[in-house]
């Protein structure tokens, strides 16, 4: 990595500021998810229900799993791109932030049916045995529609980058959609495994 300017001293209190923002948003965030994740456990498990009911077991569409890669492929592109603009290197840097959104919009399209798949589910039977399987959509959607932020958090790094906004000593946006993609990785990790576990 390339070594920092003096002219970069007086930024660093804005940089802090950003920082505990972003570190901010990301934990209510993770609040809210975690509200969801307990939500879905406690009614799978039929905890506090005095009349235990039977609910068909969930299971997890293909498309989730292929989705899930092309969700990493997004991350892995991002972590790339930042080893690049660190290193002043601005056609790999763009071209990952490139292939980012690429792998990003795969993911939302596989995810796409996948989702299609458990709202099918979800009404296919009469005697609410599947009602599960909405509440995991629900769950899934609300995933998705962070993703599409990342998304267009994404497009936005990738039109500053375009005006050569961003170099070894300003990427700090870069370094936060990134982190944001991360977030969205473990959440969606999580909810997998909860979705099996609970089964």
């Amino acid at each position: 990595m390339l070594k920092q300017s003096l002219h970069l001293v007086p930024l660093r209190a804005d940089l802090y500021k950003a920082k505990v923002v972003f570190w901010a948003f990301i934990a209510s965030l993770s609040m809210f998810f975690l509200a969801g994740v307990a939500s879905y456990i406690i009614i799978r498990k039929q905890a506090f229900i005095p009349i235990q009911r039977t609910y068909e077991p969930l299971v997890v569409p293909i498309a989730f799993w292929v989705s899930t890669a092309f969700l990493l492929l997004t991350s892995f592109f991002l972590e790339r791109s930042i080893w690049f603009v660190r290193r002043e290197h601005p056609k790999p840097f763009l071209r990952n932030l490139f292939y980012a959104a690429v792998a990003s919009l795969v993911f939302v399209v596989v995810q796409g049916n996948g989702l299609s798949d458990m709202f099918v589910h979800h009404f296919s039977s009469q005697d609410g045995s599947t009602k599960i399987y909405g509440l995991g959509f629900a769950l899934a959607s609300l995933h998705a529609l962070h993703v599409l932020g990342g998304m267009v958090f994404l497009w936005f790094i990738i039109h500053r980058a375009l005006g050569h906004k961003y170099d070894h000593e300003r990427h700090w946006a870069v370094n936060h959609c990134a982190g944001y993609w991360h977030f969205l990785d473990v959440v969606w990790i999580v909810m997998l495994g909860m979705f099996l576990w609970t089964n």
